[in-house]
Formats: structure tokens, C-alpha cells, sequence
């Protein structure tokens, strides 16, 4: 069994545990949904930012493509000039925008350079580049096919041989190419890692870096430059947001084309720095909230403190009441709940006073009564003695109407078997009779015959007739035999209560019989049908009080106040230990609130009617206590009743006292 805890302990215990779940919640809250919030804002502000700066950058290498647009139509528009002017104008061209072109090429439709434009220090290669055949050119190929702007992928400068991109402008059949410096490319990548690690990476079609914002320059490259993969997930506008490592340091970025040029930005910072603010705010809610569980444990603690000594005073109230001590008072503290509970304790202090006065007076009231008890002991006593006896009487008296009451039932049921057989055996005697007076007056008639002469014909018309007499008398016996037989045999089962091996068609028919006479002169009609290959080893004499009853039962209950009606008696064998017999009346039904008592004792529908209420409760009794079953009644009004008598084919072995005659 656990221990009991101190308040304070188990207060402060409780507390510890509410803050270590209000900790998890809101950690758990934090992780799950407050910083990846966060993120997701850092990661927005990433995407937003690097499709902010493809739009600078793409804003700041316009101005070039504009210039080389406007003179490449200055030169068409103005026919086409030789190639000295046409170079000075491409100078000029370069030194308006000097900080843009590194070189400015003019191509005719043949693909061969009719004019160069070039800084003033490089200037004296221009008479090896005019005529240079640029037909097989990859920018002029790709340029020539369509008019408009067309912006080339990293490659070396012939001039410069530096790693540089071109943008070319076809207008007529002049075709203009401008080489971009270095330098413009890097002015165009706004950012740089001192700003927060900041770091802009353009690339061309190919992958190929051409402009970083962590280096100045870009380095000469002999096999396309250097390469760099932008793995991840493409959104619809071609953007992509990706994690990678660059130089060691985890980064997220963003890729966004730059929609004109064909080319790419990639625009990172470091992960420690994009989620700073995300951190920082974790750290900043988990001190606050360690600081206030912190606050809230230290106040739980004093709380506890508190309350377990206003419990003691309680507690030193409370035994001071406990010894007698009525007129303590409780001090009033500053909690509510603790001010109604010992108001409790004085209110409950002045009921035990009251009671305790109460008992005494209870107690003197005892002591006044117990001297009377003894007289009024003996008094009860006796009283219970006259009333025991009254009752006893009461049920002897009841005891004697009842076996009064059951002897007339006998004697009744021996009045209708005396009248059955009366009746059966006075048609078989009857006949007997007559054919024997037949034959004496015969035989009269032959004497006298013999005396005066007797004839042959008379002889054997006298034969005849008197063969005809005895078979009448032979059979009308044997028939008179039979019913005494079954008689005999339906009252010895009834009388001895005799456990014997019987055949179970045979026995029914043999109560049956006992039961035509009386329901012969009714108009009723009584159908068999009982499986005659059924043997039993149990009570025929129960079993025909049994069937007696119920048959009588529903001659005198079903049929009453109707000319016509069908008592059926069916027996089967149910299954191979229990044998079910039913008697089935077309008659007038039980109502539904008779039916749970028609097998109690006494209980009759034909109250002063000759009913004694005996019938069924003496068949009830002889199945469950005689022959080891069970009865139960199915019935509807004014569709017929249903008995069932469910019975084993072995008796109890317990042999049953002497059953009643009903």
C-alpha cells in the first residue's frame, strides 16, 4: 500500500508535474508548428528575394542589349556604310558604354565580320578580326534564324580571353554581337556576403557560372567553365528552392530564371543566418518559460506551505473537538473553501453537543423503559403463543378442506370410469343377452317340433341360427372382455402409482377408451394421433391422470357454451430421451393474463360453476414431480389452447408418493 505524502510535498509534486506537461505542450507546439512557421516565412523571404534580384539583374543587363538594339538600327536604317565608318560608330558605341561591351562585332548575312568595335587599347587587332568568318558560329547560328535578341551561354573572349557572355541582335541582314566584360556581369549581381552571407550566383543554360558574387573575376575555363547542379523541386514559374552545401557550409537558396536571358540565379545564404530569427526566438520562449516554471514552482511551493499549515490549525480544531473542547472557535483565514470548512466543523460541534444531550435524555428514557420490558416481554410472548395456535389451526383446517377437496376430485373421477364402463360393457352384454334368448326360444321351438315330427329343414334353420347366436355371443363377450381388461388396467395404474415399461400408443389408448363414453353424448370430436413405436419405462397411472385432466380440462374450459369442437392428443417421440405429448382444443383460447396462474392451486374460471381449480395443478404436480417433465400452455382467445407435457422416456428414479386421482 503506498504511503501517505505530506501536503505541501504532494502540492508541490503536482506542480512539478503541471509544469513539466505545460513545458512539453508548448516545446512540443513550439517544434511542431511555431518554427516551422517560422521557416516557412524564411524560406518565402528567400524565394522572394531571389526572384527579386533575377528581375534587377535582369533590369541591369538591359541597358546593353538596348544600345546594341539602337544601333544596330541606326545601321540598317541608314544603309550600310563602309567598314572603317561602321567600326568608328561601333567605338563609339563601346566607349558611350564602357563599363558594358568589351567588344561590339558587326556581321554581315554572310556570317563574315564587316566591322569591329573595340576599346582604344585593343584597337590594333581589328584588321585581324575583320573578315573573320563567323558563319559557323554558334551565336550568329542561333541568332540568324530568328529576328530579336538572343543571349549566349559563357564562353572565351577571341579578344580578351577572358570568360565573358555575349548578347547578339539581329536587325535585317545585319547582325550585331556585342561581348559583355567580366565586370558588368559582377556590377549586375546585387548582394554580397557581408550582408547577412548574401551570395549571388548567375549561370547560363549550360550550368556554367558566369557571374558569383564571392569572387571578383571569373577564372578562365578551357572545357565550358565552371558547373554547378541546382537540384530540387521546380515550381510553375521555373523557380526552385533548394538546400545545399557550398565550400562546407549548409546553405538554402533559391534558383529563379531569368526570363529574357535564358539564364539562371541562384541566390543563397547560409542556414545559420536564414534561421537566426527562428532560434533566437526558440531560445527566447524557452528561458521564458523555464523562467516561469521556475516562478510558478517556487510560488507553488510557498502556496503549499501555506495550505499545510492552515490544514494543521484545521486539523488542531478538529481534535480539539474531538475532545469535547465545544467552545473552540476557528480563526479566520483569507481562503473561502478553508473559512465554509471549519464553519463545518463548529456547526458539526454543536450537533454532537445537541446529540450528545439527546442521548442522555435517550438514555434516562432506556433506563425507564427497560424496567417494563420484562411485563411487556411476557405479554408479547403470550400473545404470540394464542396467535401461533390460531394459525396452526388455521392451517390444519386448510390442509383438510384441501384433501377434501381432492378426495371429491377421486370420487368424481370414479363416478365418470364407473359410468364409462356401465355404458361400454351394457351394448356388448346387451346383445348377449338377446342372442341367447334367441337361441332358447329356438330351441323351445325345436322340442315342440320333436314332439310332433321333426323335419330337416327345421333342423338346420335351427342350426344355422343358433351358430348364427353363439358367434353374436362369442363376439359381444370377447369385446365386454376387452373393455374390463383396459378398465382394469386404467384403474390399477391409477390406484398403485406403478412404475413399469409400457408402450406408449397402447397406454394412451387405453385412457382414451376410459374417455369416449363420457364424450360421447357431447358434441365434441376426439382425434388420436400418438406414435404407437414409443416404449416408456415411467408412471402409466400419472400419465393417464395427466392426460385425463387435460382432456376434461378442455371439455369443460375450452368448449364451453359452443355445439362443435376438436380435442387432438398427439404424441411423438421428440428426441431419443424425451417423448412430448400435446392436447390441442380448437376452442374458445386463455386470455394472456390467465395464463401465468392456471396451474396454481385453487385457481378457476368456473368459480361456483363445479370448478375446483384442482384439475391442471394435479397434472402440473404429477409431470414435474411424478414423471420427471415439464408443462407449458400455448394459447390465443378465440383460436384454441395448446397444452404441452414434456416428458422423459426414463423416470426419475426416485420413486413418487402416491398420486392423486383428479
Amino acid at each position: 500500500m503506498m504511503q501517505p505524502l505530506r501536503l505541501a510535498r504532494l502540492l508541490f509534486f503536482r506542480s512539478v508535474v503541471v509544469a513539466a506537461v505545460t513545458f512539453a505542450f508548448v516545446f512540443a507546439l513550439m517544434k511542431l508548428w511555431l518554427l516551422p512557421q517560422i521557416d516557412h516565412d524564411t524560406e518565402l523571404r528567400q524565394h522572394q528575394l531571389a526572384h527579386a534580384i533575377a528581375h534587377q539583374i535582369e533590369a541591369q543587363l538591359d541597358r546593353p542589349r538596348i544600345a546594341l538594339a539602337g544601333m544596330a538600327r541606326t545601321l540598317v536604317e541608314g544603309g550600310m556604310r563602309p567598314s572603317g565608318r561602321m567600326s568608328l560608330m561601333l567605338d563609339r558605341l563601346i566607349e558611350e558604354n564602357g563599363d558594358s561591351f568589351a567588344s561590339v562585332y558587326a556581321i554581315g548575312d554572310d556570317g563574315t565580320v564587316i566591322a569591329v568595335g573595340l576599346p582604344a587599347s585593343r584597337r590594333g587587332l581589328r584588321n585581324d578580326l575583320l573578315g573573320m568568318d563567323l558563319s559557323a558560329h554558334p551565336v550568329f547560328t542561333s541568332v540568324s534564324h530568328e529576328t530579336g535578341t538572343y543571349w549566349s551561354d559563357a564562353r572565351l573572349s577571341p579578344v580578351s580571353a577572358d570568360v565573358t557572355a555575349v548578347v547578339a541582335v539581329r536587325q535585317g541582314a545585319l547582325t550585331l554581337i556585342g561581348e559583355l566584360i567580366p565586370l558588368a556581369l559582377q556590377t549586375a549581381l546585387p548582394g554580397s556576403e557581408e550582408e547577412d552571407g548574401l551570395r549571388t550566383i548567375l549561370f547560363d543554360r549550360r550550368g556554367t557560372v558566369i557571374g558569383d558574387t564571392a569572387s571578383t573575376a571569373l577564372q578562365p575555363f578551357s572545357d565550358g567553365g565552371s558547373h554547378m547542379e541546382v537540384p530540387g523541386h521546380e515550381d510553375d514559374d521555373g523557380s526552385t528552392f533548394l538546400r545545399l552545401r557550398i565550400d562546407g557550409v549548409d546553405m538554402i537558396g533559391s534558383a529563379v530564371p531569368v526570363s529574357q536571358l535564358g539564364w539562371r540565379v541562384l541566390v543563397v545564404r547560409p542556414r545559420a543566418q536564414a534561421f537566426r530569427p527562428s532560434r533566437t526566438a526558440e531560445l527566447i520562449v524557452l528561458v521564458g518559460l523555464a523562467i516561469s516554471i521556475i516562478v510558478g514552482l517556487i510560488g507553488a511551493a510557498m502556496q503549499a506551505g501555506y495550505f499545510a499549515r492552515l490544514f494543521r490549525e484545521l486539523s488542531i480544531f478538529a481534535v480539539g473537538v474531538e475532545q469535547g473542547r465545544y467552545e473552540l472557535s476557528w480563526r479566520r483565514s483569507k481562503v473561502k473553501e478553508f473559512n465554509r470548512l471549519a464553519a463545518a466543523f463548529e456547526r458539526m460541534s454543536r450537533a454532537i453537543r445537541e446529540r450528545e444531550a439527546a442521548v442522555e435524555a435517550s438514555r434516562a428514557a432506556l433506563q425507564e423503559l427497560n424496567q417494563t420490558l420484562e411485563a411487556r416481554v411476557i405479554e408479547r410472548t403470550e400473545e404470540l403463543h394464542r396467535s401461533n395456535e390460531e394459525l396452526s389451526s388455521a392451517l390444519e383446517n386448510l390442509r383438510r378442506t384441501q384433501e377434501d377437496l381432492v378426495n371429491s376430485e377421486k370420487m368424481a373421477a370414479l363416478g365418470a370410469l364407473v359410468a364409462g364402463v356401465s355404458h361400454e360393457l351394457s351394448t356388448p352384454l346387451g346383445n348377449s343377452l338377446i342372442a341367447a334368448n334367441t337361441v332358447r326360444d329356438q330351441t323351445r321351438t325345436l322340442r315342440e317340433e320333436l314332439q310332433s315330427g321333426l323335419r330337416r329343414s327345421s333342423l338346420e334353420r335351427y342350426l344355422e341360427d343358433t351358430e348364427a347366436g353363439n358367434a353374436i355371443i362369442e363376439r359381444n363377450l370377447e369385446r365386454a372382455a376387452t373393455l374390463v381388461a383396459s378398465f382394469k388396467q386404467v384403474a390399477v395404474d391409477q390406484s398403485s402409482s406403478q412404475r413399469r415399461e409400457f408402450n406408449f400408443g397402447e397406454v394412451i389408448d387405453e385412457i382414451v377408451m376410459t374417455l369416449r363414453p363420457s364424450l360421447k353424448r357431447l358434441p365434441y370430436r376426439l382425434v388420436i394421433d400418438v406414435d404407437r413405436n414409443v416404449c416408456l419405462d415411467s408412471y402409466p397411472g400419472a400419465l393417464g391422470q395427466v392426460l385425463t385432466n387435460l382432456v376434461n380440462n378442455a371439455v369443460l374450459h375450452g368448449f364451453e357454451g359452443r355445439n362443435a369442437g376438436e380435442i387432438r392428443v398427439a404424441g411423438r417421440l421428440e428426441d431419443p430421451d424425451w417423448v412430448l405429448l400435446e392436447v390441442v382444443d380448437d376452442g374458445r383460447g386463455i386470455p394472456l393474463e390467465l395464463q401465468r396462474r392456471i396451474f396454481e392451486p385453487f385457481f378457476t374460471s368456473r368459480l361456483g360453476k363445479g370448478g375446483s381449480g384442482l384439475g391442471l395443478h394435479i397434472a402440473h404436480s404429477l409431470v414435474v414431480n411424478v414423471l420427471g417433465g415439464a408443462v407449458s400452455v400455448d394459447s390465443q382467445p378465440d383460436v384454441g389452447t395448446t397444452m404441452r407435457v414434456r416428458m422423459p422416456r426414463v423416470a426419475p428414479v426416485t420413486a413418487p408418493a402416491a398420486a392423486p386421482v383428479a
